[in-house]
C-alpha cells in the first residue's frame, strides 16, 4: 500500500526492494522519453488495484443479492485484504531473485484473471475465489511497481516519481467507492470487474514495452517456509475471528480448529523465522514495545475500522436511506475528505515526538467516539445527522494515516526501516482483512436475525427492497439500521484498543526524527 507521511508519499516496501541507481551492480537508469513512459504504465498499473480495495463497496449489496450469499457478503472485501497482504509479503524476495520485470508482468496477469474471473462469476464462492486473486496480484504489483520505480529513475528524481504514484492512492480512495456505484447502476455490478481488464492490458503493454531491467539474481533463495507459515496463520487467524460468535459458536469445532491451527502456525513461523538468513517477517522488530503498540494502533485503526466503515457504510445508505449505489459512493465523500485532508495538515505539523503523540492519542479518541455515534444511527436518522457523523469519523482516521507509520521508522535503525515498513503494511491489512471479515460477521448476522418471517436475506438488495411493500420496507430497514447498529458498537470498542495502545507508549524516548 501507499502511506501518506509528513505530506509525502512512503512506500510500504522492504528494504531489500528499495533499490539504488549509484550502489555497485544496480542497474541503469533510465533517461528522457523512456523514463516518462515507463512512469506512465506504470502508474496505469496502479489506478485498478488501488481502485479495487473500495470500488466493490457500494457494489456490496447488489452482489450479494444476485448472487444469493448475503451470509458470505464480508468475505468480498475480506478474500481481497488478506490475499493482499501475502502477495506483499512474497513479493519482496521474488523481485530481488527473478527481476521487478518477470514479477510484475506476472503480477498484472494475476490480477487480471482474478478480475476476469470475478466478472463472470456464477456463485458468491466462486466470486470470493476470484477476488482472492485479485488481492493476491495487487499485493505483488503494488510492491514491485514502486520498487521498480527505485530501479529506473535517477536518485534525484525517484521521490517525484513515487509521489505522482503515490497521490493515485487517495484519489482512489475518493472514486472507488462512486465509480464503483456509478458502474453497478448503469452497467451491473460485474462491470465493476471487467473494466479492469483495460488498464491492466495497456499496464501490461508499457511495462514489456518500457520497463527495461537486467535480471541481476541476488543471493540466498525465497524464505518459503516462512511465507506458508505467515499465509497460514493469517488465514486461520481471519477466519477463527469472522467465524466466532456469528456463524459457529466460539467453542465449536470450526472456531477452535481455526484457533489450533493459528496458534500452530505462528508456533512454526516463530521458529522458522528465527533460522531464516532472510526472513519474510523480522522477529527483532517485535521485541520494541514501541513498533508493537503502533503497529496495534494500525491493524486496530487503519486496518480494522477503516476498511469495515467503507465497506459496510454503503449498505446502511442503500438498504436504509434508500440510496443508489452511485449517491452512496458520494456519500461516502463526508468521511473520505476529512480524513485526506486531516492527513496532509497533520503531516506538516507533526514534527516532534510530543506532537506525534498528541495525534496518534487525539485520532483513535476521536475515532471510538465516532464509531460510537454511528452507532446510535436508526433508519429515522436523517441524512444531515449521518454525514456530521462520518466528518468526526474522518478527522480520527485522517490523524491516524501517518503516525503510527512514523512510530515504526523513527523507532528503528535507518537499517532496518524497510523491513519495518514493509512488516507495517502487512500488519495493517492483516488488521484490514480480519476486520472486515468479522465486522462483516457482526453485521449480517445481526440483520438475519432481525428480518421479518418470509423475508429472504438473499433479497436485499437496493431493488428488492424498494419492491416489498411498505410495511415489509420499514421492518426491513429497521434490521439493516440494527445491524448496522451491531456493527459500529464493536468498532467503537475495537477503536479503544487503539486509544488504550496510545496510552501505553513510552515516553522519554525517540519517536520522531
Amino acid at each position: 500500500m501507499i502511506t501518506l507521511l509528513a505530506g509525502r508519499q512512503v512506500s510500504e516496501v522492504p528494504m531489500s526492494l528499495q533499490a539504488t541507481a549509484t550502489t555497485p551492480g544496480a542497474p541503469p537508469v533510465l533517461q528522457g522519453r523512456r523514463l516518462l513512459l515507463c512512469v506512465v504504465s506504470l502508474g496505469i498499473a496502479v489506478v485498478p488495484v488501488q481502485l479495487d480495495a473500495l470500488v466493490a463497496a457500494t457494489a456490496l449489496p447488489t452482489i450479494a443479492g444476485d448472487l444469493g450469499g448475503f451470509a458470505s457478503l464480508a468475505w468480498i472485501a475480506t478474500a481481497y485484504l488478506l490475499a493482499m497482504a501475502v502477495g506483499t509479503l512474497a513479493s519482496g524476495r521474488l523481485g530481488d531473485l527473478f527481476g521487478r520485470r518477470a514479477l510484475l508482468v506476472a503480477a498484472l496477469l494475476v490480477f487480471g484473471v482474478g478480475s476476469l474471473l470475478s466478472g463472470v462469476a456464477p456463485s458468491m464462492g466462486f466470486l470470493i475465489a476470484a477476488r482472492a486473486a485479485q488481492g493476491l496480484g495487487a499485493g505483488m504489483t503494488l510492491t514491485t511497481l514502486l520498487a521498480a520505480v527505485a530501479d529506473v529513475a535517477p536518485p534525484e528524481k525517484r521521490a517525484q516519481y513515487q509521489g505522482v504514484l503515490g497521490a493515485i492512492a487517495p484519489v482512489s480512495m475518493l472514486l472507488g467507492p462512486w465509480a464503483g456505484g456509478l458502474v453497478t447502476d448503469h452497467l451491473g455490478w460485474r462491470w465493476v470487474f471487467l473494466l479492469n481488464l483495460p488498464l491492466v492490458a495497456v499496464a501490461l503493454l508499457g511495462v514489456v514495452a518500457f520497463l527495461r531491467l537486467p535480471v541481476r539474481p541476488a543471493g540466498g533463495r525465497v524464505d518459503v517456509l516462512g511465507l506458508v507459515a505467515s499465509s497460514v496463520a493469517a488465514s486461520a487467524i481471519v477466519l477463527a475471528v469472522t467465524w466466532g460468535g456469528n456463524q459457529y459458536p466460539w467453542g465449536s469445532p470450526q472456531v477452535l480448529t481455526a484457533v489450533g491451527v493459528a496458534v500452530v502456525a505462528v508456533a512454526a513461523l516463530v521458529a522458522v523465522e528465527r533460522r531464516a538468513t532472510h526472513p519474510v517477517l523480522p522477529l527483532g522488530l517485535f521485541r520494541d514495545r514501541t513498533v508493537v503498540l503502533a503497529l496495534v494502533v494500525l491493524a486496530v485503526a487503519m486496518g480494522t475500522v477503516l476498511m469495515s466503515a467503507t465497506n459496510y457504510l454503503p449498505a446502511y445508505l442503500e438498504l436504509v436511506q434508500g440510496h443508489s449505489a452511485a449517491n452512496s459512493g458520494l456519500l461516502l465523500l463526508p468521511l473520505l475528505l476529512p480524513a485526506i485532508a486531516t492527513a496532509g495538515v497533520l503531516g506538516r505539523w507533526t514534527t516532534t515526538p510530543t506532537r506525534i503523540r498528541a495525534a496518534l492519542l487525539g485520532g483513535a479518541a476521536v475515532l471510538a467516539a465516532a464509531c460510537a455515534l454511528l452507532a446510535t444511527m436508526t433508519a429515522a436518522t436523517p441524512g444531515w445527522q449521518t454525514a456530521a457523523y462520518q466528518v468526526v469519523a474522518g478527522l480520527g482516521m485522517g490523524a491516524l494515516f501517518m503516525t503510527p507509520m512514523v512510530l515504526v521508522q523513527n523507532a528503528v535503525p535507518p537499517a532496518v526501516v524497510g523491513a519495518a515498513t514493509g512488516t507495517a503494511g502487512f500488519v495493517r491489512m492483516l488488521g484490514a482483512a480480519a476486520g472486515t471479515g468479522a465486522l462483516g460477521s457482526v453485521f449480517t448476522h445481526a440483520v438475519a436475525q432481525r428480518l421479518p418471517a418470509g423475508v429472504d436475506a438473499a433479497s436485499l438488495t437496493p431493488a428488492g427492497v424498494a419492491a416489498m411493500p411498505e410495511a415489509a420496507q420499514h421492518a426491513v430497514r429497521a434490521a439493516v439500521a440494527s445491524g448496522s447498529s451491531s456493527l459500529f458498537w464493536v468498532t467503537a470498542a475495537v477503536a479503544l484498543v487503539a486509544v488504550l495502545a496510545a496510552v501505553a507508549l513510552p515516553r522519554g524516548r525517540r519517536t520522531g526524527r
